[in-house]
C-alpha cells in the first residue's frame, strides 16, 4: 500500500508511483502535498474511493489515476484543481454522476489527445450544464461508450477501409479519439501517442503492462501526460530513446511501427533471417527488415504495394492506419 507518512513530504513538486504492485486505497495525507505539480498513480491495484482532500492539491497539473481499481463517485472537491492540464480517472470503476464542480476546470486540455480521460467506467446521470461545450461533449462522448468492450457511436470521421479497425480499437479502450466524436484518421501518429497506444494494447491483451524499471528520459517532463507511457515503452524496449532523448512529437514511420509492434506483443517475432520479402526494406536496419518481414508473415501488414511488392518503410503511419497495424496485431494472438 502506499504509505500514509508520504503525506508529510510537504516539498515535493511531483510524486509517480506508476506501474507497479500498489494495492490498498489512496491516503488521503496525500492532500497535504500542496506544492504538487503531478500526481500519478496509473498502472497499480489501487481500490476505494477517490479521496476528497486531494482537492486541496491546487496547484496540480496532472492527476492521472488511470488502470487502477477506484469505485465510488467522482469527489466534487476535484473541482478545486482549476490548474488541471491533465485529468485521466479512466480504466477504473468509478460511478455516480459528473460534479458540477468539474466546470470550474476551465485549463484541462480536453481537445488534446490524453488530457482527459474517464473512459472505462460506470458513469450515470445528465451532464451538469456549468460544463463549457468542449467538456461537455467530451463527456456525452464518453457516456455513450465507456464501458471497455461496450460498443457505442461511430466516430464521425473514421469512414474508409480503416472504419473496422478504428472501431475495434476503441471498444477495446486503446483510443478514445483526438476530440469528441472524432479520432482524426488522417493525423501522422507521434512516438508519445504510439507510447501510449501500445500501453493500453498491451493491457487489453495482457490484463496489464510490464513494469517499466528506472528510466530516465530527458525529454518528458514529470506532468506530461504520456509520462507513463513512455517511460514503459522505453524500459521494456518497444520504443528506443538513445541517450535518454524520447523525441514525443517524432514521427512514427511503416518501418519504426514494425519494430515497435514486434518489441510490444510476445507473439510477433521477427524470423532469424531476412528472406528479402519487399523490394523496399534493402536500406533498413537487419533488425528492422526481420521485423518488417515478421509482421508480414503474422499477416498484420501486406504492404503498400503488390507489384512488386513493397512496403513503404519510410513513410510516416496515420491514425487510422495505426488502428489497422494495432487490431491486426492483437487478433493474430494466440
Amino acid at each position: 500500500s502506499i504509505p500514509p507518512e508520504l503525506g508529510n513530504l510537504t516539498n515535493l513538486e511531483t510524486l509517480s508511483l506508476s506501474d507497479n504492485a500498489l494495492s490498498g486505497s489512496i491516503p488521503p495525507e496525500l492532500g497535504n502535498l500542496t506544492n504538487l505539480a503531478a500526481l500519478v498513480l496509473s498502472g497499480n491495484a489501487l481500490s476505494g474511493s477517490i479521496p476528497p482532500e486531494l482537492g486541496n492539491l491546487t496547484n496540480l497539473t496532472t492527476l492521472n489515476l488511470i488502470y487502477n481499481r477506484l469505485s465510488g463517485s467522482i469527489p466534487p472537491e476535484l473541482g478545486n484543481l482549476t490548474n488541471l492540464k491533465y485529468l485521466n480517472l479512466g480504466h477504473n470503476a468509478l460511478s455516480g454522476s459528473i460534479p458540477p464542480e468539474l466546470g470550474k476546470l476551465t485549463n484541462l486540455l480536453v481537445s488534446y489527445d490524453g488530457g482527459f480521460d474517464l473512459y472505462c467506467n460506470e458513469l450515470t446521470g445528465s451532464i451538469p450544464p456549468e460544463l463549457s461545450e468542449e467538456l461537455s461533449q467530451a463527456l456525452r462522448w464518453i457516456l455513450e461508450r465507456q464501458s471497455c468492450g461496450e460498443r457505442g457511436s461511430e466516430f464521425r470521421d473514421s469512414a474508409g477501409v480503416h472504419s473496422a479497425n478504428i472501431k475495434l480499437i476503441a471498444e477495446w479502450g486503446i483510443t478514445t479519439g483526438c476530440l469528441p466524436l472524432l479520432f482524426c484518421p488522417s493525423r501522422t501518429v507521434t512516438r508519445a501517442q504510439m507510447a501510449a497506444f501500445l500501453y493500453r494494447a498491451a493491457v487489453h491483451l495482457y490484463g496489464a503492462p510490464a513494469a517499466s524499471g528506472e528510466v530516465g528520459l530527458s525529454d518528458v517532463a514529470d506532468d506530461a501526460w504520456y509520462r507513463t507511457y513512455a517511460r514503459w515503452a522505453v524500459g521494456n524496449g518497444v520504443i528506443r530513446a538513445p541517450g535518454g532523448n524520447f523525441d514525443p512529437g517524432g514521427a512514427v514511420t511503416r518501418a519504426d511501427m514494425a519494430e515497435m509492434l514486434v518489441a510490444a506483443f510476445a507473439h510477433l517475432s521477427a524470423p532469424d533471417r531476412a528472406e528479402g520479402v519487399f523490394t523496399d526494406t534493402a536500406g533498413l536496419t537487419d533488425g528492422a527488415v526481420r521485423a518488417v518481414e515478421g509482421i508480414a508473415a503474422a499477416e498484420v501488414t501486406t504492404g503498400c504495394a503488390t507489384d512488386p511488392p513493397r512496403y513503404c518503410p519510410d513513410k510516416t503511419v496515420t491514425r487510422a492506419q495505426m488502428a489497422t497495424f494495432l487490431a491486426r496485431a492483437v487478433q493474430s494472438a494466440p
